[in-house]
Parts: structure tokens; C-alpha cells; sequence
């Protein structure tokens, strides 16, 4: 990444979470940084060469806002029922101290 990238991430991640603490109650959470090589199908030889241009990585936060119950337990995958376009949506629309004219 970039310097003016990694500015860019941390002040998106900090945005992120000023709003889930404001939004959720501060609620316990976990952050999941993703990290493998990005494996396209080349149909040329040597194409590791390239691994800089096909790597990929992304962040998940999960927070923690319900019980485990059975289906978690039996399969390993949490649901949720918040769609995220609208969980986004309600972020962004949340104002927070400071911002927008308020105090």
C-alpha cells in the first residue's frame, strides 16, 4: 500500500468503528484481516512472477451482537440478519457528536 493509502484505511476503519460503538453500544467485536494470493488461472508459464499484481486482502469485522446457538455451533457460519447494504446504510446515516453541525 501506499502511505496515503494506509492514511485512507485507518481513517475508514476509525469511522467504522466510532460509529459501531455509537450505533451498537460499544459492543465486542472482532477484526479479521484476510490474506492469500489471489490465484487467477493463467494460461502463461512463470505467472508467479506477477504474485505483486494478484495478491488480494480484506478486513471483516464482526461484531458481537447475539448468542451462538445451534446452527453456529453445528456448522461453523453465523448468521446474520442484517442485510449489509442496510447495515451500511444506517452507518452512514448515523450523526455523530461534532459531525453536521451538532455540538
Amino acid at each position: 500500500m501506499k502511505p496515503e493509502e494506509i492514511a485512507d484505511l485507518a481513517a475508514a476503519l476509525k469511522a467504522v468503528f466510532v460509529r459501531l460503538k455509537a450505533v451498537l453500544d460499544d459492543p465486542p467485536y472482532n477484526a479479521v484481516l484476510h490474506t492469500a494470493p489471489f490465484r487467477r488461472h493463467r494460461h502463461k508459464a512463470g505467472y508467479w512472477k506477477t504474485i505483486e499484481d494478484d495478491y488480494h486482502w480484506h478486513i471483516e469485522l464482526i461484531p458481537r451482537l447475539t448468542r451462538v446457538a445451534g446452527f453456529e455451533w453445528g456448522s461453523g457460519f453465523y448468521i446474520n440478519p442484517t442485510p449489509p447494504e442496510e447495515a451500511a446504510r444506517y452507518l452512514r446515516e448515523t450523526q455523530l457528536i461534532g459531525e453536521g453541525g451538532n455540538p
